[in-house]
């Protein structure tokens, strides 16, 4: 098993994210971002179902906060 990520490796692998975001989005930015091996491998370990409705969500799973953007109109 990988090392844990660094706060600063899941903040960068995340950069540009909005929410809702369910773990298959968080693989897409992990991957568009160059996230470290680590960071994936984290993302990984989530049930596939997994989704994040806002950053106080993703820092409880984390440890990281991420300020995305909700799509105009969700609520």
């Amino acid at each position: 098993m990988s090392a844990h990520p660094t706060r600063e490796e899941l903040e960068a692998a995340f950069r540009g994210l909005d929410y809702p975001a369910p773990r298959a989005k968080l693989l897409t930015f992990a991957y568009q971002n160059g996230a470290a091996a680590a960071v994936v491998d984290r993302i990984l370990e989530l049930p596939e179902t997994a989704d994040f409705l806002s950053e106080d969500a993703l820092r409880q799973t984390f440890g990281a906060t991420v300020h995305g953007e909700h799509p105009h109109g969700w609520e």
